[in-house]
């Protein structure tokens, strides 16, 4: 599904550069900080991603709960224990028309595997590594 709005792009007239908004996906699935993490291995299947951003009471990203953090953590009450407890703090965002060149170069220097996009406050969407080399390999970038 192609964003709207006014990071659009229109392909070769914005400078031959791709912008993360032309590979983000849009259907985001999110979860509360207050969720258990057993909520969290049911939202991360049945979306098949492997991260979710994580919102507060007010609906702001303040986090990221990941198979990794969920396979880190140290309890087996799974039911019993919040999101909020496990997750990473303060989720990478960019805005939507960054070049994906460069978002591919902030997730390298960052260690991450997604990033997520931000549009006026609101998330928007997400791309990931698996994103960008797609795109490579079918000649889009």
């Amino acid at each position: 599904m192609r964003p709207r709005g006014r990071w659009e792009c229109s392909g070769p007239n914005n400078g031959g550069l791709m912008k993360v908004a032309e590979l983000m996906q849009t259907n985001l699935k999110t979860i509360s900080a207050d969720s258990t993490i057993a909520d969290a291995v049911v939202d991360l299947t049945e979306a098949q991603v492997s991260a979710l951003p994580v919102l507060d009471r007010y609906g702001r990203a303040v986090g990221v709960v990941s198979t990794r953090e969920i396979l880190k953590a140290e309890t087996e009450r799974l039911e019993d224990t919040c999101v909020l407890e496990i997750m990473a703090p303060w989720p990478v965002t960019i805005e939507p028309d960054v070049d994906v060149r460069q978002a591919a170069r902030e997730m390298l220097y960052l260690n991450v595997q997604r990033l997520f996009l931000e549009y006026e406050g609101a998330l928007v969407g997400v791309i990931s590594q698996t994103d960008i080399v797609g795109a490579v390999a079918t000649a889009k970038v």
